[in-house]
């Protein structure tokens, strides 16, 4: 595992749209976690602090009206709902770009721009679709079969297809709008270091696999170079990416630890055994479990074995994979998904000793 401790910022810029435009700010995150009823870490307040001195500071060379914002960084319909918008426009067509950036954000809607048509629709593909040809190279022919395929609205659809057509005129409006952002980043990144120090420090000397087990429910492939980068405004999200064969980039939020760290200081044995007898009451998340006993499996593979949507297995194993049940690992364009056996035997030793009680 490759610790970069500098940050990405036009992720970051992303981040800040996109929570603007889901209605994620600090002050939403802070009121959940005192329904909570237990006193968070110290380090969570403190870099929650930061984060709202931080989005002032960008609030204020902000200007963009709400139909505009919703158009291009707001989620669109179809795809499992998240709080910095990365379902949007402006995610699907830069994300797969971010380390083509250049150090003047000015001059990257013009860069977009000459790229070819095959290189923009295979980064757009490739935010909803594993088995893409490993040239990076995708017709426009082949996208829109693909995006006709979704099991998503017809509006997003059309949002897909327009957006590989246009990409050129759609990025240069988005970046009007991302460059003072960008700007006012590289002048913050003094507070973007103090948020992150704790989660730098600690993440240093961290052996991979305790890396993985502590922030993330994703098992590392010993095959593939991880290089992990901390992620400021999307404090509380992890993402990936296949940088290249055998290699991915993960981007980790700052405070994923802290706040799993709440959540299980909550949960009791008996609400978490109830939990998972809830989540695995779905008779489809149950079928799913026993189909991982024999094997690993990736989403297209468990799409034709259950006749479900893309988008319906991806429900459902975020929640088998957020309840500890299920892991999952990154190779190549592929998340393969297995049963975790140590969650497995940890939720039937306590279900043992819970009912042992009565």
């Amino acid at each position: 595992m490759i610790l970069q401790n500098r940050f990405d910022l036009l992720l970051e810029a992303l981040a800040y749209f996109g929570r603007r435009a889901a209605g994620r700010s600090w002050h939403y995150m802070e009121q959940r976690i005192m329904k909570q009823k237990i006193p968070p870490a110290p380090v969570l307040v403190q870099v929650l602090d930061q984060l709202k001195t931080l989005t002032t500071a960008l609030d204020q060379v902000t200007n963009i009206e709400e139909t505009e914002l919703q158009l291009l960084f707001g989620n669109l319909e179809g795809f499992p709902h998240n709080t910095i918008g990365s379902s949007s426009r402006a995610f699907f067509l830069l994300y797969p770009l971010l380390d083509q950036c250049p150090e003047n954000p000015q001059l990257f809607a013009g860069q977009i721009a000459e790229l070819d048509s095959e290189q923009i629709t295979w980064g757009i593909a490739s935010i909803f679709e594993e088995d893409l040809p490993s040239s990076r190279r995708l017709s426009l022919q082949e996208f829109t079969r693909l995006v006709l395929g979704l099991a998503a609205p017809d509006s997003t659809k059309v949002a897909l297809l327009d957006l590989a057509q246009n990409y050129a005129c759609t990025s240069i409006q988005i970046m009007e709008h991302l460059v003072p952002v960008l700007n006012q980043l590289k002048a913050q990144e003094a507070l973007l270091e103090c948020a992150a120090q704790t989660f730098i420090r600690y993440c240093e000397d961290l052996p991979q696999a305790d890396f993985f087990t502590q922030f993330s429910r994703m098992r590392p492939d010993s095959h593939t170079t991880y290089t992990v980068r901390p992620f400021v405004i999307g404090a509380d999200t992890n993402l990936t990416f296949d940088q290249a064969p055998g290699q991915v980039r993960f981007y980790c939020g700052i405070l994923r630890r802290e706040l799993a760290d709440l959540v299980s200081g909550r949960t009791s044995a008996q609400d978490q055994v109830c939990e998972l007898y809830r989540l695995l009451g779905d008779p489809t998340r149950f079928d799913i479990l026993c189909y991982l006993c024999g094997h690993n499996a990736y989403v297209q593979e468990l799409v034709s074995r259950f006749g479900l949507s893309r988008n319906t297995i991806h429900h459902h194993m975020n929640k088998l994979v957020e309840c500890g049940l299920v892991q999952c690992t990154v190779n190549g364009n592929r998340m393969y998904y297995s049963l975790d056996q140590e969650t497995l035997q940890h939720f039937l030793q306590r279900q043992s000793i819970l009912f042992q009680k009565f």
